[in-house]
């Protein structure tokens, strides 16, 4: 139960909390070059969108829903990573 409590307080973060001044970012630092970020904007398919940037600005677009106490990314291309949930914290962008 207080798992299940505690993924539904990350899930309302992720998905319902807007502010109109800024816009709200879910981000894991993946390595030192590279950071995964999730938005709450939908994606053409499934879920919604998400993108790795590189340090070198290069990035790869995705798309990401949530799977239990997982991230679950599809990438362009046909790969796929899961990652904890616990593992992204908020970021803004005014």
């Amino acid at each position: 139960m207080k798992h299940l409590l505690y993924l539904l307080l990350i899930l309302a973060t992720l998905l319902y909390i807007h502010k109109a001044e800024a816009e709200e970012y879910m981000v894991m630092q993946y390595n030192e070059n590279v950071r995964i970020v999730l938005s709450k904007e939908k994606c053409p398919t499934k879920g919604f969108r998400a993108v790795a940037q590189r340090i070198d600005k290069q990035i790869l677009r995705a798309c990401w829903s949530p799977n239990g106490n997982l991230i679950n990314i599809q990438w362009e291309g046909g790969d796929f990573s899961e990652f904890p949930v616990d593992r992204f914290y908020p970021a803004e962008v005014k």
